[in-house]
Parts: C-alpha cells; sequence; structure tokens
C-alpha cells in the first residue's frame, strides 16, 4: 500500500516537472514573437491616429509618461507618444482614461497635432455593453472617427458634447452615457495637450529608459 502511494507521488512529480519544462520553454520559445506582435500592434494604433507624413522619428520610441487625474481620467501613469519631424515637435498621442463609461473605465488613445486638432482617437480597452456601448470601438462601428479635425476653442465648448446635451457628437440607441463619456474624455486630452505642450517634448524619454532596462535584463 505504502508502496503503491510513494509510486504514485513519484509519477505526479515527475509530471508536473515535465508540464513545467514544457510551459517554460514554449514561453521562451514565443517570448520574442509575443514582444514583436505587441510593438506591431502599438505602431499600427499610432499610424491610424497619427499620419505617417507627420513624423521621422521612431515614435514607439519616443515618449513620455504623466499623471493628471483632472484631465486624463486616472491617478495612473499614462503614456504620450511624441511625434517629430526634422526633430521638431509635429504631433502627440495620449493615453487616457474616461472614467465614467457605463460599465467602468474606458482607455482610448488620442492623437493631436500642434495646431490641437484630433488627428485621430481609438478605444484601447472598455467593458462596454454589446449592441450599445460598444459602438465606440472601431470594430463595431466608425463613429469614433467623428472627432477627427476637431479642435477645443474657447468658443466651441458647448459644441463638446452629444447632441442629446446640445452638442455636435452623435449617441447611441439606448446608450448615452458611453458616448458622452469619451466625448468628455477627449475634450479634456485635448485641453491637456493645450496647457502642456512644450513641456511634453522637454521631457525625459520614458521609452528609452523602459528600453535600456530590458536590454540589461536580457543580458543578465
Amino acid at each position: 500500500m505504502k508502496q503503491s502511494i510513494v509510486s504514485n507521488g513519484l509519477k505526479l512529480t515527475a509530471f508536473a516537472i515535465v508540464t513545467t519544462a514544457i510551459i517554460a520553454i514554449t514561453f521562451a520559445m514565443t517570448e520574442d514573437q509575443i514582444s514583436e506582435q505587441k510593438i506591431q500592434k502599438r505602431l499600427s494604433i499610432l499610424n491610424a491616429i497619427i499620419p505617417q507624413s507627420l513624423y521621422d522619428n521612431d515614435i514607439q520610441h519616443d515618449c513620455t509618461q504623466v499623471v493628471d487625474t483632472e484631465y486624463l481620467g486616472s491617478k495612473d501613469p499614462h503614456t504620450v507618444y511624441l511625434a517629430r519631424i526634422n526633430n521638431q515637435p509635429s504631433a502627440v498621442a495620449i493615453e487616457t482614461t474616461a472614467p465614467d463609461g457605463y460599465s467602468g473605465k474606458i482607455e482610448l488613445i488620442v492623437g493631436i497635432n500642434m495646431q490641437s486638432e484630433v488627428t485621430g482617437v481609438r478605444v484601447l480597452d472598455h467593458k462596454e455593453t454589446p449592441g450599445l456601448g460598444d459602438k465606440i470601438d472601431m470594430r463595431i462601428t466608425d463613429w469614433i472617427t467623428s472627432f477627427t479635425g476637431k479642435s477645443v476653442t474657447e468658443n466651441n465648448q458647448k459644441d463638446w458634447q452629444v447632441k442629446k446635451d446640445g452638442g455636435q457628437f452623435d449617441q447611441f440607441t439606448g446608450a448615452t452615457i458611453t458616448p458622452r463619456a469619451v466625448v468628455k474624455s477627449v475634450k479634456n486630452t485635448v485641453l491637456y495637450f493645450q496647457q502642456h505642450q512644450q513641456t511634453l517634448f522637454n521631457a525625459a524619454n520614458s521609452c528609452e529608459v523602459e528600453n535600456e532596462q530590458s536590454n540589461r535584463a536580457e543580458v543578465e
């Protein structure tokens, strides 16, 4: 009886060791591929909201981290990608949070040129109701493109609302909270850029620090 228990225990231990080894080997073999996919996805999003004609730098590796609860909607750091032409500022892509979505936070990224015009917006993450609030997602509708070309001025503040509230942006049938939250967040992100434009382009490059840490870890 004891021999049987010991034998089964040894078999389970061996199985666990082999399984762990297989998982570790698989992860090691696919880690670079996963990392490359993340890089390509990030670059694809950046190119979707900032025209490639607006930058000649390595935009995804030229960034800074900022925190602004009032305008960017969260206490967490947000990444700002900096676009340059001939080393001169041309545009930014600012990650931001709409904290008041119907089903929680909505994570966005907003492209803005130096004239404070929105060059594009995309939703990075959300939990809005399928068939209703999820229409903010580009995979569902193109509503999110309605921000392109727009800016925020002293004279058009009231326009930065959904039509139900007297603004220019469409709401969704049966779902006003979600688009209202996104409109407010995009507006606040533009206002943030207008107030911090020079500071952003003079900030230390957080992406370079991240890359150096990653390279040191690989060497070690």
